[in-house]
């Protein structure tokens, strides 16, 4: 029988495959694309290529052990990225000269290997930002999460990834309604019942929602193009007022051509007859007017939080489908495809009350905006703003994960939100009605 790992050793794998992982993203780009900005409120490529490594040595080295810079003007060069909402920054951004590669993989492998080396130190400071290794935990999902982001990025850089498999093809699964009858919900996770959690999973957050009706499946591409193609997407009676003056032409993710609409994917684009069973890509804006339009609203998010983890038998589930850790069979995530699935594809995912695709496949927008629990506490020393600066009824909180999503970040009390007119994420949505 095998010994079990350490926590040392079980960091340093993680650690080690993470960044595996990074590596395998950039190494997909061509040199002369790394100073490209496929999103204009996004850093360039190659930004992110430093950033991983300098949000871990000023975390752990400089933050938690006090040990000062690695590499001075590194470290704060590529310290921060930019909330999409912040337009000033994204300018600011846009530098006239960024460093060598060369320069940015030397300073990437010294702090890798300085993290590595400084593992047992940081089990053994005291402190509840090193105990259970908290601060390695948030470098591995800052990390995971950016993963996410490039590969968004990507999609919005026609042509730059060469093909690496088919897009699924598939008209997907017609949502059917489930009754969710009234009772509780929590959202949210005791400090000490998990190892770690960011600072706006804290405390519990326990609330009765009445009953409701929710579509069993999320709107599908094809559902879209209805309201696209009636000409309702620019009908100003479906819109919300702050977003009119926003409002493009078609969604985010479409693209018109002779043929018709085609579908931004991370390979290129398909035509949408190919892409007619994923779940609809668009910002919280755009799907808010869609469901305005269907005479139905968006679920919040202690709505899909109980339609997800409750049962009808009062108990309460680690995931929709059960206690047993995320696996293919249960919804699309962690890279298993380049691609979304057709709406419909993991029925071993279902909720108890057969609620289908609440993890995975793409980060659902909910109506609540993303705000605190009671008794929220910022408790990151290193990262206080983390949460803390999106508190500003700008920000939508999104559930459940999406195709690019790693198992990690899929936990009960994870917290995700992104700004309402962000039309990059993989996203999906459902309605109430």
């Amino acid at each position: 029988m095998s010994r079990s790992l350490t926590s040392i050793e079980r960091f340093e794998r993680e650690l080690k495959a993470c960044w595996a992982r990074s590596d395998a993203l950039f190494e997909r780009v061509p040199h002369e694309s790394l100073l490209d900005r496929p999103i204009q409120l996004r850093h360039p490529i190659l930004f992110y290529m430093g950033h991983l490594p300098a949000f871990m040595w000023n975390q752990v080295g400089a933050g938690a052990l006090g040990l000062g810079p690695l590499d001075a003007e590194l470290d704060g060069l590529f310290e921060r990225g930019i909330d999409p909402h912040d337009q000033g920054a994204a300018r600011a951004a846009s530098i006239q000269a960024w460093p060598k590669l060369s320069a940015v993989h030397a300073y990437r492998d010294r702090a890798r290997e300085r993290i590595l080396s400084l593992i047992p130190r940081v089990l053994a400071t005291p402190g509840e930002l090193c105990e259970k290794g908290r601060v390695l935990h948030l470098c591995l999902e800052h990390e995971r999460m950016h993963h996410e982001t490039l590969l968004y990025m990507f999609q919005e850089h026609p042509g730059l990834l060469a093909l690496g498999e088919q897009p699924e093809l598939g008209d997907g699964v017609s949502p059917t309604l489930v009754h969710i009858p009234a009772g509780e919900t929590r959202i949210g996770a005791r400090w000490e019942d998990q190892d770690f959690g960011w600072d706006n999973e804290f405390s519990i957050h326990t609330q009765h929602i009445p009953s409701f009706e929710l579509d069993s499946h999320p709107v599908r591409v094809i559902d879209f193009a209805e309201f696209v193609d009636s000409g309702a997407w620019m009908d100003d009676r479906y819109w919300d007022a702050q977003d009119l003056s926003w409002r493009p032409e078609h969604p985010g993710s479409w693209v018109p051509s002779e043929q018709g609409w085609r579908i931004k994917w991370i390979f290129g684009q398909v035509p949408i007859a190919n892409a007619s069973g994923w779940p609809a890509q668009v910002s919280y804006a755009a799907a808010t007017a869609y469901a305005r339009w269907k005479g139905t609203r968006l679920p919040t998010e202690g709505e899909l939080n109980r339609a997800a983890y409750a049962t009808p038998q009062g108990d309460w589930r680690a995931y929709p489908w059960g206690e047993q850790t995320p696996g293919p069979e249960h919804g699309r995530l962690n890279f298993e495809r380049w691609s979304p699935a057709p709406v419909g594809s993991h029925p071993a995912g279902a909720s108890a009350w057969g609620v289908h695709e609440l993890v995975g496949n793409g980060w659902e927008w909910t109506a609540s905006r993303f705000g605190p629990l009671p008794g929220f506490r910022p408790w990151m020393s290193t990262y206080p703003g983390y949460s803390a600066d999106f508190f500003d009824n700008w920000h939508q909180v999104v559930f459940g994960g999406s195709w690019a999503t790693h198992p990690s970040l899929v936990r009960r009390s994870f917290r995700n939100w992104y700004q309402r007119r962000y039309p990059f994420v993989f996203s999906s949505f459902r309605l109430v009605r």
